[in-house]
């Protein structure tokens, strides 16, 4: 194989079994056509219109392209068949779509095996084919493209390869004739476009044509699929188990979603395509920011809304420089099956993306999975926030609810700029022009689009309430105190039996005792012994009455029930603990606060410490389960009364609320008092009697001098509960008491911290406001001042047309009722000529019939030039 060579290297070959290689990254047919009709739209070829049909040529089915943009010259139609040639750039803010200088080859390659390319410029005229069928008839080594030129005259213009380049097109294509190339320019309207006609067309293994042109005479659509025993609808792969949105199989309904803001008319068959706004055709709209960390780029907007049209067609729509590259995508709670972001549609412009070779996908990169990870997030408040806002206000869920969009957007068919229409305009004529617009400040078609307002939003425009009420759950769980214990060994649990069956309070002192007592009886347990985590959801721990500090009161029951390793088990209200107050600290160092274990029967996990008598854990909260902890100053040293009346019992809930229950705290203590007082009795009969105490080996009885003695401090510590019983009671006969809480400073900083936040929120978001306050406020004032110098000028025009009148001036009234006479009788008279005119939607105080009526008599003007 001979090969062209520079300065001795070798240069590149290409094979033309590439052309259809290079065409099957296309798997699906839509995206070869949203190729061609990227060519049209971007800012090199700035086309106004694209007109998609089917034709037969030469017996043989064919698609044609034709568009009335700038058309190509000599150079750049060879480089459009050639390969990887794009020097694209943006105009005025027109960012290109095309990327990689293959879209073409590609595009036409999948629909079908040949391709011809007609354009027109001022200059001259071109033609040019890439040709599967021309390159296997020649048994072509490389890829070869004629190209012939016709000049202004419609001569063919001469040159070297006239003769080759002429005999391969009209030899190997449809058009067989210079008289059949030159009509086919002729069908380019207009100066300037290009058309493109493709043949042999794709077909599938039974020999029909890929796609159905008869189901609907004015759409190309991508029949259904025959499964053996049924038809059924085409789905991409990716929506298998969806429900496929019409844009999948049907050309129409996917061009009018092709592009975010279209600029471009697309006529199919020869019907317009409704373009539509995919970010202004939604209910209940609510945009918000993602801010790509990974690289420095703006604030991304992100607009959420609900499909007006079919509740099952949701999902994110991801453009790339305002070209469509996936639609419908599901994220957050979207891929679970539990019906939730039902009806929601996310739209997002990924310019910091990059998309793959077919415009159908993005790189799978880090960036995008964060993307996606974001967007789930963000669709997720933007859902609770809809379903707890609309269901306060109706019963029907808001995505079974019958919607309509939230703005009504219209594109003039002369300008193709975009106006934004009032509520409840109606139903659009076919053809609508800036002219209709009720709005007087853009019915012009030289008036610029309205501008957004949300354009450079950088912060949500809605108050995500049921986010922030999570946050303040999370911070009052985060504020709750948390309660450690640790489910004693046998060993243990024997020593602490000692103590309740005796009733000899153990202190902080000789508990530790105790055990060690209790243990040296027993074999040891050896040293290097683990701890073991608890399971997820261990038995509920038969326990009543546990001691915040070493004094632990345990029923009697099966030891096994009782985990013998000395496993910690900890229930807390939160997953770090927190350091205590000075206050807090003192108490617990001057005694123990017995704690009602109600709340034993929640969920648990625990791990140990290195010294084993301490942890950290964390619990799920479970709601209606209640503990109370008693910050008790003198229960195990029995101080004087007199010195802890200052400190009254405070409860705290484990679901943090600090109510103050007065006569849960006096039932409580009637009932110690009631305790205290039987066993106050069974001492006094034991008074003189001898105790066994099993404390150690060298230690067997009870000394009665220390019975007296606990006797004394019963008799205190009943004195004691009387007095705070007594003051409970006072309280609660108070009308206005209010109890005693703790507060914890920590929970305050929190909750401050969370009202701080959202008033800077609030800051910023008035900020912005302001600041488009002062704008708007400096343009009517400049718009003010302009209206009093007209109004001034006008009153002195009126002023000297009243003087030279005089008396003899018509009434403004009359004038204006003559001149709506005769836009009547000129609007019946245009009625005759135009039968589709509907009068009904003609305002007779502006100037439409007026403007109907000048072109009217220049199209008669021109008709009559024409004939003669």
């Amino acid at each position: 194989m001979a090969s062209e060579t520079t300065d001795g290297i070798r240069l590149s070959a290409l094979c033309p079994k590439f052309l259809h290689t290079n065409s099957t990254s296309h798997t699906w047919p839509f995206s070869a056509i949203a190729e061609l009709i990227d060519n049209a739209y971007d800012p090199d070829v700035n086309a106004k219109q694209i007109w998609i049909d089917q034709t037969i040529l030469n017996g043989r089915l064919s698609l044609t392209f034709t568009d009335n943009g700038s058309g190509m010259t000599l150079e750049k139609l060879h480089k459009m068949l050639s390969f990887g040639f794009s020097d694209k750039v943006a105009v005025q803010g027109h960012v290109p779509v095309g990327l990689y200088g293959n879209g073409f080859k590609s595009g036409s390659m999948r629909l079908g095996k040949d391709a011809i390319v007609l354009t027109k410029n001022d200059a001259a005229m071109h033609v040019g084919m890439l040709s599967q069928s021309y390159l296997e008839a020649i048994n072509a080594k490389h890829v070869i493209v004629p190209i012939i030129s016709f000049n202004k005259n419609r001569q063919l213009v001469m040159t070297p390869d006239l003769n080759a380049n002429r005999q391969a097109i009209l030899g190997h294509s449809l058009l067989n004739t210079e008289k059949d190339l030159l009509a086919e320019l002729d069908a380019i309207i207009g100066k300037k476009g290009t058309r493109i006609i493709i043949w042999n067309l794709r077909q599938d293994k039974s020999g029909q044509a890929e796609f159905d042109f008869i189901f609907d005479k004015y759409d190309i659509r991508i029949p259904e699929e025959f499964d053996g025993s049924s038809r059924k609808g085409y789905k991409k792969q990716e929506r298998i188990d969806h429900v496929a949105p019409d844009s999948d199989y049907s050309l129409r309904a996917y061009c009018s979603i092709l592009y975010l803001k279209p600029r471009m008319q697309i006529i199919i068959r020869g019907q317009k395509v409704q373009t539509q706004l995919v970010s202004k055709n939604l209910a209940h709209i609510e945009k918000d920011v993602y801010r790509p960390k990974s690289i420095s780029h703006k604030p991304v907007k992100i607009t959420f809304g609900y499909n007006c049209r079919n509740k099952e067609h949701y999902g994110i729509m991801m453009y790339h420089r305002n070209r469509l590259i996936k639609a419908y995508v599901r994220v957050g709670c979207q891929l679970k099956a539990n019906n939730m972001g039902v009806g929601v549609v996310g739209v997002i412009e990924c310019n910091y993306l990059k998309p793959t070779h077919n415009k159908q996908d993005f790189d799978y990169t880090n960036d995008y999975r964060l993307t996606l990870t974001a967007v789930g997030e963000k669709l997720n408040d933007y859902w609770n926030e809809m379903k707890l806002q609309k269901n306060m206000l109706s019963s029907v869920p808001v995505e079974d609810e019958q919607k309509r969009p939230d703005q009504n957007w219209a594109q003039c068919d002369l300008c193709l700029k975009w106006r934004k229409l009032p509520d409840g305009i109606g139903k659009l004529p076919p053809k609508w022009f800036c002219h209709l617009n009720p709005d007087p400040q853009f019915r012009d078609c030289n008036v610029p689009e309205e501008p957004e307002d949300d354009d450079e939003i950088t912060h949500s425009t809605y108050e995500k309430t049921h986010k922030k009420r999570k946050s303040e759950a999370a911070a009052q769980v985060f504020n709750k105190g948390t309660i450690l214990f640790n489910p004693p060994s046998k060993e243990m649990q024997r020593a602490l039996n000692i103590v309740q069956t005796n009733y000899r309070p153990a202190t902080t002192t000789n508990l530790p005792q105790l055990v060690a007592a209790e243990a040296s009886a027993q074999p040891s347990t050896p040293p290097d012994r683990r701890k073991r985590l608890l399971p997820a959801e261990p038995s509920p721990v038969p326990l009543k009455v546990i001691q915040v500090t070493e004094t632990i009161e345990l029923p009697d029951g099966d030891d096994d029930e009782v985990d013998d390793d000395g496993d910690v088990i900890i229930i807390e209200d939160v997953s770090t603990p927190k350091p205590k107050s000075d206050e807090a600290k003192h108490q617990n160092g001057t005694g123990s606060s017995p704690v009602p274990m109600e709340c034993l029967d929640g969920e648990m996990s625990g791990v140990t410490s290195a010294g084993g008598m301490t942890a950290v854990a964390t619990q799920t909260d479970v709601p209606g389960i209640t503990i109370k902890k008693e910050e008790d100053d003198s229960y195990s040293d029995f101080h004087d009364p007199q010195q802890n009346t200052h400190s009254d019992p405070v409860y705290r809930n484990c679901n943090g609320n600090g109510t103050h229950n007065h006569e849960e705290e006096a039932t409580y203590y009637k009932r110690r008092c009631e305790e205290l007082s039987a066993k106050l009795r069974h001492l006094e009969e034991s008074a003189g009697h001898r105790v066994k105490m099993e404390t150690s080996p060298q230690q067997t009885q009870t000394d009665p001098g220390d019975i007296y003695s606990k006797y004394d401090q019963a008799l205190k510590e009943i004195s004691r509960l009387k007095l705070m019983c007594k003051k409970l009671q006072q309280l609660k006969s108070e009308p206005n008491a209010s109890p005693v809480i703790e507060v914890d400073s920590t929970s305050e900083m929190d909750d401050m911290a969370i009202q701080l936040d959202d008033v800077f929120r609030r800051l910023d978001s008035c900020s912005v406001e302001r600041d488009q306050f002062k704008t708007k406020i400096e343009q009517l004032q400049l718009e003010k001042m302009q209206l009093e110098a007209e109004n001034n000028q006008l009153k002195t025009e009126l002023q000297e047309a009243s003087n030279e009148n005089g008396a003899s001036t018509s009434h403004p009234g009359n004038d204006r009722t003559k001149l709506r006479s005769l836009r009547v009788a000129v609007a019946q008279l245009l009625k005759t000529l135009m039968p589709d005119l509907d009068l009904e939607q003609v305002d007779y105080d502006v100037d439409v019939i007026d403007e109907i009526l000048d072109q009217v008599l220049e199209q008669a003007e021109k008709q009559a030039n024409g004939h003669e």
